[in-house]
């Protein structure tokens, strides 16, 4: 991914992607996850909130992550 120029600095950074992951859990742990997931790491993604959600998945979690290949681990 190219850098992303900052804004009054002019500091280089890359730019992350962003996605929403459906995720489904068993219902016992679904409050205890909603706590629990935000601010996990791994391969570079970082989950930045999560909340529970009706239908076939339970939780949806906003990731932030450097590319594709992170995102998908």
């Amino acid at each position: 991914m190219a850098p992303v120029r900052g804004n009054s600095q002019n500091t280089i950074h890359e730019a992350m992607l962003q996605a929403y992951v459906l995720i489904k859990a068993e219902p016992t742990r679904v409050q205890d996850l909603i706590k629990e997931m935000p601010g996990m790491e791994l391969d570079g993604s970082v989950i930045k909130q999560v909340h529970a959600v009706t239908g076939r998945f339970d939780l949806i979690a906003f990731v932030e992550s450097p590319d594709l290949q992170s995102l998908g681990n």
